[in-house]
Parts: structure tokens; C-alpha cells; sequence
């Protein structure tokens, strides 16, 4: 035999070779992938919120650590990844389309509503649950899609709560109300508007300011001369806390609420404990106000040397909620997991009993007035008056 022929020969044995290891190679990885519950988790890891992320991914992580110690979900070991949303629209978009390509099989996340609505209907094309530990607009439920469940309180409860306690309990008879233009913070204003109305108050004033606008003097003029009893600030801390502060400095004397998308340590530090003395703001109940949750804030502090943040608790039943309803169906496909989610009505976890409207909203929700008292946030001792 030639030694071209030869040459030939060990030539076409060695592209059997590597072919039969590449798809041994494929296999080992398509079994991998299968073996594991992937659960992808979009959050802000970077931005002005990637301390929520932190702390929402956190408690997840807590959650599938104790579940894979007792078997995971129906014996697969729950793997979360992690893809930053930076709480903007279109970084979340390209975390939703990364991770449908990874074809996870659940997701778990999103702190802002405006970065949850984009990723709506791409997580609904492939029929993929979609829990929301935080983000809560009512937009976020009015799309039509099946796959999406809030496990905070919809925004209408909040928007009662705030319109009961300014109109009811503060007696504030006039209120402005202050959006940042983004999708949660708008949809609040524009529920609780018509909340104040609806308890015989007033609406005396409506801004929109951009989140980025880090000088609102011109803004707090209007507001010192329309002369409100109440200002309620729908957006986030990074803003709440600058109008908090130069409002203070400008002698406002208004009563200030803010709404959960505020409820943050930094609201404080950026406003200064003395300015922000006497601040409301209107959230769900604390970990430490839920009374199914005193050892698990032991254990969430022991393992991360810090308290657990305002969505934590919601965070960690998410992922509770999924294995609940799993092991219940004894399935983990999608279809299925889905139509369970959507007939769970007494599930108890941390933050209380989970169940879901037909449209994903979660029934059974409940909201509270915090005050800064001492630089700290406590329970008001003044709760709304519901109107009767």
C-alpha cells in the first residue's frame, strides 16, 4: 500500500474520530443541560438599582441551595443564571432573548416594571412561566399573556393604600402627585389619582419629571405655591431621595409619601436621616413585620452578614412557589407549570398566602405605611382609614 493511501486512510480515521468525539462531547452537554432545572434570573446587577438585584438573587439563591439539598425539583438540581437587566428596557430585552436561547426553564426576576413589559412576549412565544418577585404596574397584567404572575401586590392595592392614608388618615384634602416618567412610577400616579378623587380629595397638581433630572428647585417652587397637604413621589429612591432633601432645604412643609419603588435604604442616606424624618412610604410589610419570616431573617443575615432588602422575601417564595407547584403536578413541563400557577390560591409562604387572579395578579396582597423614624424605617403607628 502507498504510503498516499495511507496517509489518506489515517486522515479520514482521524475526522471519524473527532466527529464521534464532538458528539459525544454534545450529548454529555445536551444530558447536563437536561439533568439541571435552569431558572433565569434578570436583575439589575449593575445601575443605580443593582443593590435590589443583589438582594432579590440573594434570597433566590438561598431558596434553590435548601431545595437542592432535598432533591431539587423531582431530583434535577436547580441551576439560577444570572443576566443583568440594569433595570432599562432594552438591556432586560437582550437578557430575555440570552436567555430563551439557553432554553431555561422558568424565569425569575426583573425589579422594574419597564424592564419586565418588553420581555413579556418574548417569554410568552416560548411559553416560559415568568414569576415577577417585584415589578408590579397593572400594565405588566393587561398584555393578555398566560405566563406572568405577580408575586407583589398589583399596583391598584398600593395606589388605595396611598389615597386612603394621604385623603383619610394624613387629611390631606390636596395632593400633587410626582411621577419619574418611567412605566411603574406613571401607572402608580395615574391609579392613585383616581384613588384620591374616588376618597373626596383633590389632585391640585401632576408632574412628570425625567429620572435623570437631578435639580428639581423649579419644581418644588410649584409645588410651595400650590400648597398641598400631601406630595406623593411614585419613582425611585435615586430621585425621591433629591427631592426629599432640597425640599426640606426650601422650608416645603407639605406631608411627603413616597411609594415602594422609594423604599430604600439609600432614599434616606441621600436625602440625610434629619430631612427625611417623618417621610412615608407605602410598600408591602417588611421581613420583619411577616410572621412566618422571624428564622428566616436569621438565616438570610447569617449567610450574607446583612438584612435582608425589601423584595427578598418575595424573591425567595418565588422560587418556593415553583417547587410547590412542581412537585404537586409531579412535572416540570411548562404548559403544565403554568395552568398550576394559575389554579394556586392558599399556597403559604414568607410574605403570606400566594394565589393568583386570572389575570396573574396576585389575590390575598396586602400593603403598609412605613415612617422614617431615627434615620430607620418603622411601622406607622397610624394605618389607612379605609373609607366605609
Amino acid at each position: 500500500m502507498s504510503k498516499k493511501l495511507i496517509g489518506l486512510l489515517l486522515s479520514l480515521v482521524l475526522v471519524f474520530v473527532l466527529v464521534a468525539v464532538a458528539g459525544c462531547s454534545h450529548a454529555a452537554s445536551t444530558s447536563s443541560n437536561n439533568q439541571d432545572y435552569v431558572i433565569g434570573c434578570p436583575e439589575p446587577m449593575t445601575g443605580s438599582t443593582a443593590d435590589m438585584g443583589t438582594d432579590m438573587y440573594n434570597a433566590m439563591k438561598m431558596a434553590a441551595d435548601q431545595l437542592n439539598k432535598q432533591g431539587g425539583m423531582l431530583g434535577r438540581q436547580i441551576k439560577l443564571v444570572e443576566e443583568d437587566d440594569a433595570s432599562d428596557p432594552q438591556t432586560a430585552v437582550n437578557a430575555a432573548n440570552k436567555l430563551v436561547s439557553m432554553n431555561v426553564d422558568a424565569v425569575v426576576g426583573e425589579y422594574a416594571s419597564g424592564a419586565a413589559l418588553p420581555c413579556e412576549p418574548i417569554y410568552n412565544n416560548v411559553g416560559l412561566p415568568y414569576l415577577l418577585p417585584d415589578a408590579n404596574a397593572s400594565s405588566l397584567t393587561s398584555q393578555g399573556f398566560n405566563n406572568v404572575f405577580l408575586i407583589n401586590c398589583g399596583g391598584a392595592i398600593q395606589a388605595q393604600t396611598a389615597a386612603d392614608f394621604m385623603v383619610k388618615t394624613l387629611g390631606a384634602k390636596a395632593v400633587a402627585m410626582i411621577d419619574d416618567q418611567s412605566a411603574f412610577a406613571t401607572n402608580l400616579a395615574q391609579l392613585t389619582d383616581q384613588d384620591v378623587v374616588a376618597d373626596g380629595g383633590t389632585v391640585a397638581d401632576k408632574e412628570s419629571v425625567p429620572a435623570t433630572q437631578v435639580d428639581l428647585s423649579s419644581l418644588i417652587s410649584k409645588l410651595k405655591s400650590v400648597n398641598v397637604g400631601a406630595i406623593y413621589f411614585t419613582g425611585y429612591y435615586s430621585q425621591g431621595g433629591l427631592l426629599i432633601k432640597q425640599a426640606r432645604q426650601a422650608g416645603l412643609k407639605s406631608q411627603i409619601v413616597v411609594g415602594d419603588g422609594s423604599w430604600d435604604q439609600k432614599l434616606i442616606d441621600i436625602a440625610g436621616a434629619q430631612n427625611a424624618e417623618g417621610v412615608f412610604v407605602t410598600c408591602t410589610p417588611t421581613a420583619d413585620l411577616l410572621p412566618n419570616a422571624k428564622d428566616w431573617i436569621a438565616q438570610y443575615k447569617s449567610l450574607y452578614n446583612q438584612d435582608p432588602g425589601p423584595y427578598a422575601a418575595d424573591a425567595y417564595d418565588a422560587i418556593m412557589l415553583l417547587h410547590h407547584v412542581i412537585t404537586a403536578i409531579n412535572s416540570t413541563d411548562k404548559t403544565k407549570v403554568i395552568q398550576a400557577l394559575h389554579q394556586t390560591n392558599d399556597y403559604q409562604g414568607l410574605t403570606g398566602t400566594l394565589g393568583f387572579a386570572q389575570d396573574g395578579t396576585r389575590e390575598h396582597g396586602t400593603e403598609v405605611v412605613l415612617v422614617v423614624k431615627g434615620g430607620q424605617y418603622v411601622l406607622n403607628p397610624q394605618q389607612p382609614n379605609r373609607p366605609q
